[in-house]
């Protein structure tokens, strides 16, 4: 729709926030709109068909305390729903959207990194767990580009950790 989604993190006082402030570039103008239901932060988001999809996350900062929580938001009607439970709880992850499916990549948790690679389908709202990446890292990007998926940087090791890396997924 041209706007730009900002959603949840961490607000004064080091207290996760669920809300949601959207961007409409053409009047220059942020506007607060419904929050989410679970206030998290290193989460990820995409949207699929119009709607916003927001998976994973951790309280506080914490990776000991990940989320498998899974929320859609309708921006039209300007209220959030619950869907699927990301299969694997994880926080430190990267979402790309190619096609009609939200892809989840990474994350940490303190036994270590995670090389998952979900794939969340809006339409049966279900999830179908895909061939895991190379290399297990957090703190990572993903973007779809030309059919395939970037998954960029991250960390190997849970905390400070960081690589260069550059590994292309292919649905």
């Amino acid at each position: 729709d041209g706007r730009i989604y900002a959603v949840g993190g961490v607000a004064r006082g080091r207290q996760n926030t669920g809300a949601l402030e959207v961007f409409d570039p053409p009047r220059d103008r942020w506007e607060a709109r419904a929050p989410m239901a679970v206030p998290r932060d290193h989460h990820a988001a995409g949207a699929v068909d119009g709607k916003l999809y927001v998976v994973g996350g951790r309280l506080g900062g914490d990776y000991g305390r990940n989320l498998d929580a899974h929320e859609g938001y309708d921006p039209a009607a300007d209220t959030w729903g619950r869907r699927a439970p990301l299969p694997t709880a994880r926080s430190g992850i990267a979402a790309a959207v190619l096609g009609r499916r939200l892809y989840v990549f990474g994350g940490e948790a303190p036994s270590g990194t995670f090389r998952q690679v979900e794939a969340y389908e809006p339409e049966g709202d279900r999830w179908v767990t895909l061939t895991p990446m190379p290399t297990g890292r957090h703190g990572l990007a993903a973007i779809a580009h030309e059919g395939r998926i970037h998954v960029i940087s991250g960390g190997p090791r849970p905390g400070g950790s960081f690589s260069a890396l550059n590994e292309v997924f292919t649905p």
